[in-house]
């Protein structure tokens, strides 16, 4: 309920099914009620409100109705559906049945009987913190980036922290210490997002809801041939993780745990996406996605180094990029196996040929795995079935599954 609450709150215009069963999607209890819930929740994305409540109007008397909620004739809803005294208008007959409630009103600014977030809160500045906790412990928040990379050169074995999502784990349940951390929550220079000619560039600390919001505004705005890696991170994105998480958790977070499970790695990878390195001194240097993972959980970065940014370029014409995820279930479940691959198909007379191509998995060996031999064979070959079926035997000989495969189901 709080959940729909926040959903109906927040959104300007009424939701979605599919809106509403993504801002569900972090609630993992489903019990026997759960259905009905979803049902009911149904009617705040005004579709065809009839088909929740087929029986709302079947008269069996000139005073008896049959009661939606119950689906017993009873006159509970009389006095609303003749306009009596105290009609709220929520259940009416025939072409008289308007929708339940929901405010037209933005939800930030809705102000009537319900609590507003605090405006001095809104108002009050951000102050760079230090706090000093047991055993030595030291916590930092900055608020620019020269203070980052002066934290970083005075402790170079400071963690970086944004939504503590994999941190807040690796201290509470792995008995991993930290004594330095720097949360970087509010950054700007590490929060931007700007669309460019080029392609898109990421701040490492921007949100993967806000990364969303973006995408879907790219993709909604750009050319069709521009936008397909976009389109596949916003796929892999619906599945990566329940609402509560992507709201806090990084961009730059999920790419530095350097998780062999990673659901977006293998997508920077193959798309292409280069990564911008800031050292402690302020140097930039750029790395591609595909040699920035060395090993199990170990980057390309040095300790006077951070993430900067992330570029992800425009895709071209007749390039596809396309996600790919298996779990156990839909919702907020780790993988088992997940990939990203690009094709970049040049027309040669009546065919097609593979000009470019990029295959990337995730779950099959400790960092994900770049297919190069399986890449190799498919460069100018004729974009057929046959293609595929030679591609498929390759594919066996470049990912060799050990016994402890990191996504397990190894058989």
């Amino acid at each position: 309920v709080m959940s729909m609450y926040a959903l109906l709150r927040s959104s300007k215009t009424p939701p979605g099914e599919e809106q509403i069963e993504e801002s569900l999607a972090g609630n993992l209890c489903r019990c026997t009620g759960y259905r009905p819930i979803v049902d009911a929740f149904r009617a705040f994305a005004k579709t065809d409100d009839s088909l929740y409540t087929k029986s709302s109007c079947e008269v069996v008397s000139t005073d008896k109705f049959i009661c939606p909620s119950t689906g017993k004739p009873c006159s509970c809803g009389a006095s609303t559906v003749h306009g009596g005294e105290g009609s709220v208008g929520s259940l009416t007959c025939g072409n008289q049945y308007k929708l339940l409630s929901y405010s037209e009103i933005h939800g930030s600014s809705y102000s009537e009987k319900e609590l507003i977030f605090p405006p001095e809160l809104l108002l009050r500045k951000s102050m760079p913190l230090n706090l000093s906790g047991f055993g030595g412990l030291k916590w930092y928040r900055p608020l620019s980036l020269q203070n980052v990379l002066d934290l970083k050169s005075c402790y170079p074995e400071a963690k970086l922290v944004v939504g503590n999502t994999e941190v807040g784990i690796e201290t509470r349940f792995k008995n991993v210490q930290y004594q330095v951390i720097i949360s970087v929550t509010h950054v700007p220079e590490l929060n931007n997002v700007s669309v460019g000619e080029n392609g898109l560039e990421i701040g490492s600390s921007v949100r993967l809801a806000e990364l969303q919001q973006v995408l879907r505004k790219v993709v909604a705005e750009r050319n069709a041939h521009e936008i397909s890696s976009c389109k596949a991170i916003l796929e892999q994105l619906k599945w990566f993780a329940g609402q509560q998480i992507k709201n806090v958790a990084s961009v730059g977070g999920n790419i530095c745990t350097a998780s062999p499970i990673s659901d977006l790695n293998p997508l920077w990878m193959s798309a292409g996406a280069k990564f911008r390195i800031i050292d402690c001194k302020g140097n930039i240097r750029t790395t591609p996605a595909k040699d920035f993972f060395r090993g199990y959980r170990k980057v390309d970065l040095a300790c006077n180094e951070i993430l900067l940014s992330i570029f992800l370029p425009w895709t071209r014409p007749f390039e596809y990029v396309k996600e790919f995820k298996q779990a156990h279930r839909r919702d907020d479940d780790i993988a088992l196996v997940n990939a990203g691959m690009r094709a970049y198909l040049q027309e040669n007379g009546t065919k097609w040929t593979v000009a470019d191509v990029s295959i990337v998995y995730g779950g099959v060996a400790p960092v994900s795995l770049v297919a190069r031999r399986t890449e190799s064979f498919l460069v100018q070959k004729i974009w057929d079935k046959k293609v595929l079926d030679d591609a498929l035997k390759i594919l066996k000989e470049d990912i060799q599954l050990a016994e402890d495969a990191p996504g397990g189901m190894v058989e």
